[in-house]
């Protein structure tokens, strides 16, 4: 899919319908098929009429398919086509299957940083690098993934804390930050209206927010002003996979590091001689 379609479903799938967001999650998570598929192949895919599908599109800005097919491929032409794995369209049987579960990991990896700009990487490790203490939060099964990324960010800076699952404190939390601090925020779909109460926050007291979500999500956190780091989620069934994030976050603490220098080796040098003298101490 086009860089310049998926920017479009990514500001306005807010606004768009049930059924039209079904179909524009679809385009998002399986790229690939805008160039193989037909405007009735695409709709069957996602379970909606062929109405809605044309209509998804001239919301976005289209007059039809067509244009929509013209433009992703002279967007491929220009930069070249690239080697895809293909997301299983449906879940098999034994949807437990190594096979199956590798190339959904596979897919969404692929995607995941085909995608991301070293540009937007190197303005999150800025951040992170620059600013007095870093936050993090997520809820609900992204506060074990923030929890994951405050060790990995701790590892080569100080002053990284983690912000309480319970929404009910954010107040008291978020009223310790500053403009100087920034903030990790991991969410992915559904998006939680408490999240774009911290992004408002973070955006009138002016503290650098940095947000780690899915592609239907994007929208949301830019509007927000916040930097994007998309992670493709999807899977065939139900759950979504967390895989992608947890390589983002991996990712964005070995940026920080880089950019610290010194600074990141000499903390891991003197959390390394802490352990040795932790396990020194417990085996007297």
């Amino acid at each position: 899919m086009g860089t310049r379609l998926a920017l479009r479903i990514q500001e306005r799938f807010d606004a768009l319908t049930p059924s039209e967001q079904k179909m524009a999650q679809f385009l998002l998570d399986r790229p690939d098929e805008i160039l193989a598929a037909s405007a009735t192949e695409l709709a069957k895919f996602t379970g909606v009429s062929k109405a809605t599908a044309a209509r998804l599109f001239r919301n976005l800005g289209y007059r039809d398919f067509n244009d929509v097919r013209l433009q992703a491929r002279e967007e491929r032409n220009r930069t070249g086509p690239v080697q895809q794995i293909p997301m299983p369209q449906v879940a098999p049987a034994a949807a437990t299957s190594i096979s199956v579960h590798l190339q959904v990991e596979t897919a969404n990896l692929t995607r995941t940083f085909e995608e991301l700009r070293s540009d937007v990487l190197n303005q999150a490790a800025e951040q992170l690098a620059g600013a007095e203490r870093v936050w993090v939060a997520g809820l609900g099964i992204e506060n074990g993934l923030a929890q994951y990324l405050r060790v990995l960010l701790t590892r080569v800076r100080p002053a990284v804390h983690l912000i309480s699952q319970n929404a009910a404190i954010w107040p008291e939390e978020l009223a310790s930050t500053g403009p100087n601090d920034a903030l990790v925020i991991m969410a992915v779909r559904p998006w939680s209206p408490q999240i774009s109460a911290m992004l408002t926050f973070a955006r009138t007291t002016r503290l650098k927010a940095i947000v780690i979500t899915d592609p239907t999500n994007a929208g949301k956190a830019q509007r927000k002003d916040a930097l994007v780091l998309n992670c493709h989620v999807s899977t065939p069934w139900s759950e979504l996979t967390q895989t992608s994030v947890l390589s983002m976050a991996q990712l964005l603490a070995t940026a920080l590091a880089g950019r610290l220098g010194q600074k990141a080796d000499v903390r891991r040098t003197l959390i390394a001689d802490l352990a040795e003298e932790f396990d020194d101490e417990g085996q007297s």
